[in-house]
């Protein structure tokens, strides 16, 4: 191994957990911690063909072998709730450029078509739609920001107070601001309260 690898490796290793921690951090993850993910994991699974259990397997393997690397400042829960979503949305486009269609051709025949399309099946958008409860939708309304999403399930759990802080990893000025950010959305979102 040349040297300048060396140095590559050791750089990554002070700024993201070795494999050895991603292990650590996953048999040191408390059932509650697990049945987040979970949770998380199944809002994730409409328009990809995972099923329960694999898409969180996925992640938990990409962070093991490198594939996906957790920054030490982040949250392990959080890092692999953005893996699930990363990896989800990469299966969910690729699924629908190649989802298949039938057609007609200019003498009539049936043809298998191979149609490019960022649309998610129909089929599992209405499922998905089905299923989608209060906690879902005010969840679904902060894509992207962790931190809003973990409250949020912190919340439907039961928690509060001091062991919701505690569970999610902040502060009570960092709470404050979170809480702020979900308020602000939420009023945004529903000036006239939440729709019956």
């Amino acid at each position: 191994m040349s040297e300048s690898s060396i140095a590559k490796k050791t750089a990554a290793t002070e700024k993201h957990l070795a494999p050895e921690e991603v292990l650590e951090k996953l048999d040191s993850m408390s059932v509650d911690d697990k049945l987040r993910l979970r949770l998380i994991e199944r809002r994730r699974l409409g328009g990809t063909d995972y099923q329960e259990g694999e898409l969180y397997k996925e992640a938990v393997c990409q962070a093991v072998v490198g594939e996906r690397l957790c920054p030490r400042d982040v949250m392990f829960i959080a890092f692999l709730a953005q893996s699930m979503r990363s990896i989800a949305s990469h299966r969910r486009k690729a699924r629908a450029r190649l989802e298949s269609m039938t057609g007609v051709d200019n003498a009539g025949n049936t043809v298998e078509m191979q149609v490019a399309s960022e649309q998610l099946d129909p089929e599992a958008f209405l499922i998905e739609q089905e299923s989608t409860d209060t906690v879902t939708a005010i969840y679904e309304c902060f894509e992207g920001d962790d931190e809003a999403q973990l409250v949020i399930l912190a919340i439907a759990g039961g928690k509060k107070g001091k062991a919701l802080r505690d569970e999610i990893g902040v502060d009570q000025t960092a709470y404050d601001y979170i809480m702020k950010r979900v308020k602000r959305v939420m009023t945004k979102k529903y000036p006239k309260g939440w729709p019956s």
